[in-house]
């Protein structure tokens, strides 16, 4: 802004200040922002008009599909409750034209917030309005976005809505996890005790495996996690003190916590599962519009305005139910609110519900690592007639997060969740290797992660066309054989399910492969290359390497 321009602003202020030394306070309840960029008349001195406008001058460039954060400073005293009297709303026009709403946040002291996801690639507008009772004040800007590494939201993948894509185009295959983040010492940082390739714990204390959320969280982006699901309330922060019709207070410093956990997250990697609410989300029963869901509503518009250009999925709640008519209208508002469109689910799972986009359950169990992928497909195929994209939101051992063979477990439930089109969200307990419990969670150490990172090298930018085909192997009565097939891609996945000690011999594999190229033979436990021939598209019968316990094929034309 020019130095004219910011005087004249200054001197506006002043004399709007003269005349109501104490500003009458706006309705604290009844107020709804205008839902259209256009300023309404000021009917007091409350909010100084703003100058004419003139747009700055472009700011620092910022990459595309990172996060633009603008902040705005208005006087928060005047308000008894800013985050119900006062909306910011700042409408972006991007370079093609395209006109993009999304709504601010309080952010304490006289602060207020916005931040924003771009798309494109050049020069983007923006005009804000800064409303309450009382009247709006409106500014205006410009930035330049350029290209950069990040890939934008995960979406479904449309021509095979079991699979999922990033904005641009690039397969995603999430293997997630998640941990508690609640301030457990009470040191005033919930992000400094992860547990972390902790051992058999002395009279079950957390001993030997505190460490910071860098270090925990670069581990597991080595490893090819790629989805944190960050639970509110669940083993973790509140960020609400009340949600009322009287109106709604939100705490601060849990806030910002949430934005550290969010930016940090982002800049490792990972995707975020964001649930909304916990176990007991306010007015659940309710079956009609009320005074009781606008407030609910209010704050999924706080929760979302803060968290969505960071997110890419809603959870709505954790190991709870409602009443349709709450899901149906808390869904309709995430969607009024979020300007990105991510998909929703919530748990427990319902995608009988239209508004729900996702098949979300929970999965606990301890089964015999040789019926390991057989339950995998069994439990994943039972879900897929909903015709929605399957991610189990919570998944591990049951009785004990650990055993000799919970590794491997997990390496078989994950290649065969893979072949099946489904994700997992793992709750990671990795503190100690003797946390019991009926949902007991499970140990994700050096292991279980070295598993995750072969099966993510070998997924890597794998057709997400491809769909599960039959796979005809030899030994029936020892195998048990998984395929998935697209125009360009073909992979296979077999597992020994009658013997893990001893290795298999001269087993085939009779496959309908679409291209030629490469047949690559892999093992899963290590991504080691166990074999390499050329073939061409066609009918073929493939000798299979002799291995253990499970072995994965891919040809690509590209290899």
């Amino acid at each position: 802004m020019q130095p004219r321009m910011a005087l004249f602003t200054l001197v506006v202020w002043l004399m709007a200040a003269c005349v109501v030394a104490t500003p009458p306070p706006p309705s604290p309840v009844t107020f709804t922002p205008a839902a259209s960029p256009t300023a309404r008349p000021i009917s007091s001195p409350t909010l100084a008009p703003s100058p004419a406008l003139s747009p700055t001058p472009p700011e620092i460039a910022i990459g595309r599909y990172t996060v633009y954060e603008r902040t705005f400073e208005y006087p928060a005293a005047w308000y008894a409750n800013p985050w119900d009297e006062a909306a910011l709303t700042v409408t972006f026009t991007a370079p093609s034209g395209v006109v993009i709403v999304v709504g601010g946040f309080y952010d304490g002291g006289d602060t207020w917030k916005v931040r924003f996801a771009p798309s494109e690639v050049g020069r983007y507008r923006w005009w804000s309005q800064f409303a309450d009772a009382s009247g709006a004040r409106t500014d205006a800007g410009e930035f330049m976005v350029i290209e950069s590494g990040e890939h934008g939201f995960v979406r479904v993948y449309e021509p095979n809505r079991f699979h999922w894509v990033l904005d641009d185009g690039t397969p995603y295959y999430p293997i997630g996890l998640q941990d508690c983040t609640n301030d457990r010492d009470h040191s005033g940082d919930p992000f400094d005790d992860f547990g972390f390739d902790g051992g058999f714990r002395p009279h079950n204390l957390h001993i030997g495996s505190k460490i910071d959320m860098d270090t925990y969280l670069n581990a597991y982006a080595a490893a090819g996690f790629n989805l944190w699901r960050w639970t509110a309330e669940n083993c973790g922060f509140r960020l609400w003190e009340r949600i009322a019709p009287e109106g709604n207070l939100y705490r601060q410093q849990e806030a910002h916590w949430g934005d550290r956990l969010v930016t940090t997250l982002r800049a490792k990697g990972f995707r975020i599962y964001a649930n909304i609410f916990a176990f007991d989300p306010p007015f659940r029963h309710e079956t009609e519009d009320s005074p009781n869901l606008d407030a609910v509503k209010r704050y999924v518009r706080y929760f979302v305005n803060r968290y969505a250009a960071y997110v890419d999925f809603w959870e709505l709640m954790n190991e709870a139910t409602a009443s349709e008519a709450w899901y149906a209208r808390v869904a309709e508002a995430v969607r009024d609110y979020d300007p990105y469109d991510h998909p929703i689910a919530t748990s427990w799972e319902r995608p009988d519900l239209a508004v729900m986009d996702i098949v979300s359950p929970h999965w606990y169990q301890t089964e015999s690592e040789f019926d390991s992928d057989r339950v995998t497909a069994e439990r994943i195929r039972s879900l897929r007639p909903f015709g929605k994209p399957i991610l189990f939101s919570e998944h591990g051992n049951s009785g004990v997060n650990w055993d000799e063979r919970s590794a491997t477990r997990m390496r078989l439930r994950a290649w065969t969740a893979f072949f099946e089109q489904a994700g997992l969200i793992f709750w990671n307990s990795s503190f100690g290797k003797d946390y019991a419990a009926g949902a007991a969670n499970i140990y994700l150490g050096p292991e279980e992660r070295g598993y995750v990172r072969a099966l993510q090298a070998f997924t890597a930018g794998f057709d997400p066309a491809a769909k599960p085909v039959s796979v005809v192997a030899s030994a029936p009565e020892q195998v048990r054989a998984y395929g998935l097939r697209s125009r360009d891609a073909y992979a296979a996945y077999l597992v020994n399910f009658a013997d893990h000690a001893n290795p298999t011999s001269g087993l085939r594999l009779t496959a309908d492969v679409p291209v030629t190229g490469a047949a690559i033979w892999y093992d899963p436990a290590t991504g080691e290359r166990l074999g390499t021939s050329f073939i061409s598209a066609g009918q073929h019968t493939l000798t299979v390497p002799d291995f253990v316990t499970d072995i994965a094929l891919k040809i690509t034309a590209d290899e």
